[in-house]
C-alpha cells in the first residue's frame, strides 16, 4: 500500500507540475544553443562515467531567441532518456549536434542504445505511456512534457530508432520564438 501511495503521489505531483509549466508565459531570450546543448551533457557526465560512455556535442555557435528554462527541460529529458536506455552490452556513446536550416535550427540527440520499436514510435509521446522492457524508473510522463513544451517553442520533434541500435531525436525549432520582437 505504501508504495502504490507513492507511485501515486509522484504520479499526482508529475501532473501538477505539468500543469503549472503549460500555464507559465515563455520569457524569450537570446540563447547561445551551443552551450545549453553542452551544459545538458555535463549534467549526465556522472551517469556516463558509471558506466563508461561517452558524449560528444558538435554544433557551432548559434544564437536562438527561446525561453531558456524550458529548452533546458527538453534538452536536459532527451539527454538524460538516453544515458538511461544505453543498451549495457555495448559501449554507451551520445552523439549531440545542431544546424541551421533557414530560420529554424534542428537539433539532433542520437544515442546507441536499445533503441525503440516502430509501433510505439508515436506512442512514446503519449502521457503515461513507454516503450520496450519496463526496468527503468519512470513514469512516462517525460516525453510527453517534452513535445508538449517543443510545440509551445513554435517547434517539432521526431525521431527514428531501430531495435537494438539506437535512436535519434530530431527537435526543430525556430530562430525567433514567435512574438518574441528581439530580432
Amino acid at each position: 500500500i505504501r508504495s502504490a501511495t507513492d507511485r501515486m503521489d509522484r504520479l499526482i505531483n508529475a501532473i501538477l507540475r505539468l500543469s503549472r509549466n503549460g500555464r507559465r508565459e515563455l520569457t524569450p531570450e537570446p540563447i547561445n544553443l551551443k552551450q545549453a546543448l553542452e551544459s545538458a551533457a555535463m549534467a549526465v557526465q556522472h551517469q556516463l562515467d558509471q558506466v563508461s560512455a561517452e558524449t560528444n556535442v558538435s554544433a557551432p555557435v548559434i544564437t536562438i531567441v527561446s525561453d531558456k528554462l524550458a529548452l533546458d527541460q527538453v534538452f536536459g529529458n532527451l539527454v538524460d532518456n538516453a544515458v538511461k536506455y544505453l543498451d549495457p552490452k555495448r559501449p554507451g556513446r551520445i552523439d549531440i549536434s545542431a544546424r541551421r536550416i533557414g530560420d529554424r535550427v534542428v537539433v539532433s540527440i542520437t544515442d546507441n542504445g536499445r533503441g525503440i520499436a516502430p509501433q510505439d514510435h508515436e506512442r512514446i509521446f503519449e502521457l503515461f505511456r513507454r516503450s520496450g522492457v519496463q526496468d527503468r524508473p519512470g513514469d512516462g510522463i517525460g516525453l510527453a512534457h517534452t513535445r508538449t513544451l517543443i510545440r509551445r517553442l513554435g517547434g517539432q520533434i521526431t525521431l527514428s530508432s531501430r531495435l537494438g541500435e539506437g535512436t535519434t531525436f530530431n527537435i526543430e525549432l525556430p530562430l525567433e520564438l514567435e512574438g518574441a520582437g528581439i530580432g
